[in-house]
């Protein structure tokens, strides 16, 4: 194998790394809600591209250090997450059939927060890129990878490991994990399932923003990603199934290398929709999704 083949293999593979790792993060704030909830949340997108906005402003436009731009960042998702369960979701929470209730209500959310981003920040300029608070590169031979892209993968990586940590060793996580995996005998069991819906809710909200903010760390933002990023995290989670989020890790690095590899050899338009067609062939392998619970 010659240099340069060796040069574009890395290259794809650290990429499909990286851009699998960030969505696998974002699917698992979104498995997770729906997992435990039943609760499609549509606007899952828009929060992650909410958060890569805020991070952008208040990092580079505000030019706030980073260890102010990024609590900041959370703490208003977070307060907007928070009014939003409290005014609006836990009112179906005793209705069976809440699904589609909560689908059309967080299009909704969706639709107007999209048009915010339009109409104020939009106003600033199209494309948004964070200045880098690392700058250089690290070379891993013979490929040069710029720190903060190193930086993001690795902060990523660590937000699933705390995720699967949290949701195995602690008690709330192990509540957490009882409710998706049955509701009527985690609340026979003492469990209140609607602290715990909230509890989800809150946390998968957090763990979106994460991404949102590592994904801006690491590529340049645009106001289409947030629709672009739905469709991809809700695909990764009805493969990996939903409330897994072992699920959304593997199913997000198969994702992220498929990008990556038609990106090579494909216009960038075709690697975007690639990942619907590895979509399809697993869903043909386990049509309840391959992590089902």
């Amino acid at each position: 194998m010659s240099d340069e083949h060796i040069l574009v293999l890395l290259s794809v593979l650290t990429s499909g790394l990286l851009v699998g790792t960030i969505f696998s993060v974002v699917a698992a704030g979104l498995s997770l809600i729906h997992g435990t909830i039943l609760l499609p949340q549509a606007a899952n997108g828009q929060v992650f591209l909410g958060a890569g906005l805020l991070f952008w402003l208040f990092g580079t436009e505000f030019d706030w250090p980073l260890w102010v731009s990024v609590p900041a960042t959370f703490l208003i998702i977070a307060m907007i997450a928070f009014a939003t369960e409290a005014t609006i979701l836990k009112r179906f929470y005793p209705l069976e059939d809440r699904n589609i209730s909560y689908l059309i209500i967080t299009l909704g959310i969706a639709q107007i927060l999209s048009g915010v981003y339009t109409g104020t920040i939009g106003k600033i300029s199209d494309t948004f890129q964070v200045t880098t608070p690392f700058p250089g590169f690290a070379m891993i031979e013979p490929v040069p990878i710029p720190n903060t892209r190193l930086v993001a993968f690795v902060l990523a990586a660590a937000v699933l490991g705390g995720l699967m940590a949290f949701l195995r060793l602690h008690r709330i996580g192990r509540a957490l994990r009882a409710v998706f995996q049955n509701r009527e005998a985690a609340r026979l069991r003492g469990i209140d399932t609607l602290k715990i819906y909230r509890f989800a809710f809150l946390l998968g909200t957090m763990i979106t923003t994460a991404g949102g903010i590592l994904f801006a760390l690491a590529f340049a933002l645009d106001l289409t990603v947030g629709w672009t990023m739905s469709l991809i995290t809700f695909s990764i989670m009805i493969v990996g199934g939903p409330g897994s989020v072992v699920g959304a890790l593997c199913v997000g690095l198969v994702f992220g290398f498929t990008q990556a590899i038609v990106s090579v050899f494909a216009d960038p338009t075709v690697s975007t929709f690639a990942y619907l067609l590895a979509m399809l062939a697993m869903l043909f392998i386990r049509p309840s999704g391959l992590f089902a619970k």
